[in-house]
């Protein structure tokens, strides 16, 4: 299948390029609202399923199907913020194609698009910046996208995003609707329950022992997006419970 790569992106910053790369690109970073008050200590957990929530509320709203978010996706988007905080474009550090990425990680795809912000210091915030520029909206919109991956980090007292997303006619049964992000269980709720599961499950592992979880749970379990389940998933996935808990 024809490969091809929308590469779009909101910031902080007023400059608009177009670029040729691969079969196409285009590449623009629009004026978004300066926020003034620069993140020192921000407790990100859970933002990332948030975004892609209010991602598929748009959809919705569209008449388009929900995407689906997977680990080595959401690892894709991770590695990307990280990128961006080095290199502030579509390009990796080393000046090479994002679409290196999913081949590295083994994700299939026959259609990449990326977003990309920095300045914004909530998922509300960001998702705003992106659906008022056309070009971020009709990523977010694009009804050949059947996957996202979500990454935020900070850096310098700013939060960095990056949405990845990926069209293809091979299936990635791995993947799941983001109702479930966290949700190892199954019972439509994100607890204690489920950080105790990961904390078991990873102790097991850790002594030599085999997962208990099947493929999909272990999918769920990972919140933090790195292909490994462990005690930094169990630390989320109580972080947005307490979040929960409190809102």
């Amino acid at each position: 299948m024809k490969k091809m790569i929308a590469l779009l992106s909101a910031a902080v910053m007023a400059v608009a390029a177009t670029a040729q790369m691969s079969t196409y690109a285009a590449s623009t970073e629009l004026a978004a609202p300066a926020y003034e008050n620069k993140v020192t200590a921000v407790n990100t957990a859970g933002f990332t399923a948030e975004v892609v929530r209010l991602v598929n509320q748009e959809r919705s709203r569209n008449g388009l199907s929900e995407l689906k978010m997977f680990p080595k996706l959401s690892h894709a988007a991770s590695i990307r913020a990280d990128e961006t905080v080095i290199k502030w474009d579509h390009t990796r550090p080393d000046g090479s194609s994002i679409t290196t990425l999913c081949s590295q990680l083994g994700i299939k795809w026959s259609r990449i698009g990326e977003n990309i912000a920095y300045g914004q210091n909530s998922p509300q915030m960001v998702m705003n910046s992106w659906m008022n520029s056309p070009d971020h909206k009709s990523n977010i919109l694009n009804s050949d996208y059947q996957y996202i991956g979500v990454g935020v980090t900070e850096a310098n007292g700013r939060l960095y995003w990056t949405q990845f997303f990926v069209g293809t006619t091979e299936a990635h049964p791995e993947a799941f609707s983001p109702k479930d992000y966290g949700d190892v269980n199954g019972d439509s709720k994100v607890n204690a329950v489920d950080a105790s599961l990961v904390l078991a499950d990873y102790a097991a592992t850790g002594s030599g022992k085999s997962s208990s979880f099947s493929a999909g749970q272990r999918a769920k379990a990972d919140v933090s997006g790195d292909d490994a389940v462990n005690a930094v998933d169990a630390s989320q996935i109580l972080s947005i419970y307490a979040k929960n808990s409190t809102s």
